[in-house]
């Protein structure tokens, strides 16, 4: 008798330690993102940690509408850029599983008009905006061998397959690929698969949701730095593609993980297959999978993405497979990916993921 009751209090003690251990890093935490926040000029984010899919820490920083002086908090929406390719990611690999789309399909036999789009917009960019013609500038529309695949993987450049390129314009294409294939509006496949089943209820499909106007009402006001402060910015581009324009809160992001690590919107095999980097056309291994970033950081496994909306919105997701932890940060300024430039598919650039990782998995 003695022995259990020695035991039991092994047990407890030792998930005490762990507890005050995780506690003790989640406050380090907070104090080293505080001067980042400030260092980086953001105006206001929200963070959120979950470990085992339990929430360990949701807070707010700053301000999320400077002018009523309203402060953001977990359930705060935020326009989330980029981390709409994992939603759109999960919807595709969803409708493969379901025989519904073939991945191996040509995105020329699935978007009507596409070659002659592309060409136009190459033009548009060419003569009004050159910044952009590195978007399509490498892609060749008239080939025969480029897939949905290509897109969802972003080595759609040049000869398909060859090479990672990350192109957030090109994955955007797959939203129209998609409703041709399926008859259905891509924000009306989201709503269907993710957000309404989840109960999702900070988060909306689009900032053009009517449904969700109550909620939409309270996003975070975009701003860029200035020499007196911050300058309202305007939103972005209010629909939705598959590669940016769902409206989210990292308290409703941290329940879309939760479903993710349980099978719940794809299968394990699916899910495995996402995280897995893709293999080129030489068998090297691209940085990114089926729409999520794929690296090892010491001995763990990082799978992640970013959002950078340039002038309004940034955001970061990453998981540490090993351990069941996620990191979710939501900003309503760009400086949050800014600087980085996580598209070459490193998420330890980012000094936000940096002291992350520092504390949790070990310098």
């Amino acid at each position: 008798m003695k022995k259990n009751i020695f035991a039991i209090w092994i047990i407890f003690s030792s998930c005490i330690a762990q507890n005050q251990k995780m506690a003790n890093s989640l406050l380090d935490y907070e104090y080293q993102i505080v001067p980042l926040m400030e260092k980086y000029k953001i105006p206001g984010m929200s963070v959120g940690i979950s470990l085992n899919d339990s929430i360990v820490y949701s807070k707010g920083f700053g301000f999320a509408n400077i002018q009523k002086k309203i402060q953001p908090d977990g359930n705060t929406p935020y326009s989330i850029a980029s981390i709409s390719k994992p939603f759109a990611a999960t919807v595709i690999m969803r409708l493969v599983e379901e025989n519904r789309l073939n991945l191996d399909a040509r995105i020329k036999d699935l978007y009507p008009g596409y070659e002659e789009r592309c060409k136009r917009i190459l033009g548009y960019f060419r003569e009004e905006m050159p910044e952009y013609t590195f978007m399509l500038e490498n892609y060749h529309p008239e080939r025969n061998d480029i897939t949905l695949k290509h897109h969802l993987t972003h080595t759609s450049e040049n000869a398909p397959g060859d090479k990672y390129k990350y192109n957030g314009f090109l994955f955007g294409m797959l939203s129209v690929a998609v409703e041709t294939a399926t008859g259905s509006k891509f924000d009306e496949l989201v709503d269907s698969m993710i957000i309404d089943p989840l109960n999702l209820n900070y988060t909306a499909s689009s900032q053009l949701d009517k449904s969700k106007k109550v909620m939409l009402d309270k996003i975070a006001l975009p701003y860029n730095p200035s020499d007196s402060g911050f300058v309202r910015a305007d939103f972005p581009n209010p629909k939705l593609n598959a590669g940016a324009g769902i409206i989210s809160s990292v308290n409703d992001l941290l329940i879309f993980d939760k479903a993710i690590n349980s099978n719940i919107l794809v299968s394990e095999k699916t899910k495995n297959l996402q995280f897995q980097p893709y293999k080129l056309n030489d068998g090297s291994l691209s940085p990114y999978g089926y729409g999520w970033f794929t690296q090892k950081y010491k001995d763990q496994t990082l799978i992640w993405h970013y959002g950078h909306h340039p002038g309004s919105y940034s955001a970061l997701y990453l998981k540490v497979l090993e351990k069941n932890l996620t990191l979710i940060i939501l900003a309503n300024s760009d400086r949050l990916s800014h600087d980085f430039d996580l598209g070459k598919g490193d998420v330890v650039k980012s000094q936000f993921a940096k002291t992350f990782l520092d504390l949790f998995v070990g310098k």
